[in-house]
Formats: C-alpha cells, sequence, structure tokens
C-alpha cells in the first residue's frame, strides 16, 4: 500500500522495483515479466473451480482430465469476456467479490449453528485439545516440508492484494481510495477467514480435513446440511466465488501484462501493448492462456 500511495500507477511491481532496483536496468523487471507471463496466473482456483462443480453434480471425481477441462475452461471464459465485453466482465467480478463475502457469511453463520449441534454428524470434538493428533490417521510427522508447506497455503490464502496495485490509473482518486479500502480489506477478509476456519472445525473430524484438500467447504456443507439439494447447491457458490477470483486476477494481470509490452520487454510489445479492438487489452489478456501448461502440471501435482 505504501509503494501504491507513493506511485498510483498501474503496473504494480513492476513500477515498484523499477524505483527500487535501478541498476542493471530493467533486470528485476524482466525476471518479473517472466514469472508473470509463465506462473502468474491463479490456477489453484481454476482447479478447484473444476473440483467444486464436479462436487455439485454429485461426481466421485476430484482431478484428472474433468476437473482440468472445467478449470480450462475458466480461464477461457475469463480471457473472452475481458477481450470482447470488458465492462460486462468488470460488472461480473464485482458482483462475484461481493458474492464471495455473503458464501463467507453463510459458512461463518453455519458454523455457528453446528457448534449449537445443528449438524449431520458427530460432534467431531476438535476444540477438545486441539492440537493433540493421536486419533487422526491421515496427517502429522510430515516434517519441516509440511510445515513449510501449511504456511505457503496459508499466504496464499491472503495473495492478491496486489491486483489493486494493477489497475490504480483505472481507479477514481486512487490514493485516497487504496488508503480506505486496503486495510478495511485486509481486516473484513482475516475476520472472516478465522470464523471459517472455526466454522470448519465445528463440524469436520481432523481425518476428513487431512483428505479434504480445496473441496474443503463441500465437506462442511455435507456435514452440516447432509446430502441435500441445498447442500449440492453451496458447493457451487463456492466455485463461482472462485470464477470471481479468476476473473479479478485476469483482469490486473492483463494490465500488468499491456504495461509490460507498453515499455517494450515482451516481443511484439506493440501488440501486447494494445487496445483494439474493443478497447480492452485483449491480447494481453490473452497471454494469460500461456499458463494452461503450467497449469496442467499444478493439477497433476498440486
Amino acid at each position: 500500500m505504501e509503494f501504491g500511495l507513493a506511485i498510483p500507477l498501474s503496473g504494480g511491481e513492476k513500477n515498484y522495483l523499477e524505483r527500487v532496483y535501478r541498476r542493471p536496468r530493467y533486470l528485476a523487471t524482466c525476471i518479473l515479466a517472466a514469472q508473470m507471463v509463465l506462473l502468474g496466473f491463479s490456477t489453484g482456483n481454476c482447479l478447484a473451480f473444476g473440483r467444486y462443480i464436479l462436487l455439485a453434480a454429485g461426481s466421485s471425481l476430484r482431478d484428472g482430465y474433468e476437473a482440468r477441462g472445467i478449470g480450462a475452461a475458466c480461464i477461457t471464459f475469463a480471457v473472452l469476456l475481458h477481450s470482447v465485453r470488458p465492462r460486462w466482465g468488470i460488472w461480473l467480478m464485482n458482483a462475484l467479490g461481493v458474492f464471495k463475502v455473503v458464501v463467507l457469511l453463510v459458512i461463518v453463520f453455519s458454523g455457528f449453528a453446528a457448534l449449537d449441534g445443528k449438524r449431520r454428524v458427530d460432534d467431531p470434538k476438535n476444540f477438545d485439545n486441539a492440537f493433540d493428533l493421536s486419533h487422526a490417521n491421515d496427517y502429522g510427522g510430515g516434517g519441516v516440508y509440511a510445515y513449510a508447506t501449511a504456511l505457503l497455503r496459508i499466504i496464499y490464502s491472503y495473495k492478491g492484494w496486489e491486483n489493486a496495485n494493477y489497475v490504480l490509473s483505472e481507479v477514481k482518486n486512487p490514493k485516497r481510495t487504496l488508503a480506505i479500502a486496503g486495510p478495511l480489506a485486509v481486516l473484513l477478509a482475516t475476520v472472516l477467514y478465522v470464523l471459517a476456519n472455526v466454522a470448519y472445525f465445528s463440524a469436520i473430524p481432523k481425518d476428513e480435513f487431512a483428505t479434504s484438500e480445496v473441496i474443503i467447504a463441500g465437506v462442511f456443507f455435507r456435514n452440516v446440511f447432509g446430502n441435500s439439494a441445498g447442500a449440492r447447491a453451496l458447493p457451487v457458490f463456492v466455485a463461482l466465488s472462485n470464477l470471481g477470483n479468476v476473473l479479478a486476477v485476469s483482469f490486473a494481470h492483463a494490465r500488468l501484462n499491456q504495461e509490460l509490452g507498453k515499455e517494450g520487454l515482451l516481443p511484439g510489445s506493440r501488440f501486447w501493448a494494445s487496445s483494439k479492438p474493443f478497447n480492452a487489452p485483449a491480447a494481453a489478456v490473452g497471454l494469460i492462456l500461456s499458463n494452461l501448461v503450467p497449469y496442467n502440471f499444478v493439477a497433476n501435482n498440486g
């Protein structure tokens, strides 16, 4: 936020790295460009979108080409929408952002109900000696690697705040907006994430935690609401939340790709910097599809 207030221009880290690391010229920027073009997209949310759609459909499949195919369709939809109908993309992105908060509130209040005994499973007693793994069969004992992985996944939950910095040139009164919205957003997300984890612990046994991976919310809804139509509809809501993230990330990263093109840091820079034919960075948005190859790797290897 400090960098954004000092340099209220689109481009995010590109501008900040150029200001801080001036020698060798463009070295840090080129490293950033390589990372963003090849690995910068939110592939994890695309995969989660595919998994939640399969869960809502009642399929027992969680990985493989089915989930990856749905995730690839999710990326493609976001790219086409932002390229052809940019205003629609912004509207849908904002609507799904509000919807994500609503989904988190549903999880939080359902967790309060589960704490009161309103659930379809026995009390998992996760708050009785919460750090005891003696009754957990599927996790524990992972050593330093397991702790490092857990830490990275927690950090990933809060990843994405820099996306606002990528598009500051398109924000009205960017300094004032960022100074107010930034801290409020972090505070709101922190409170909701903590309460969501309390909700999960209130209805999911430790063994199920160990194997649920990205469909943890689906397991929670099943344990609270049962295998009803409503329980299947709620994973769709989580999938829509994942779609909102994909739309937001693709919107922001396209602006960064366009800035990289404007400075001649990409091959065929004039093409990537263009806003034709729909007054949107269609070429820069399309560059996101290059992430489909590493996405396939992520889907195979978690």
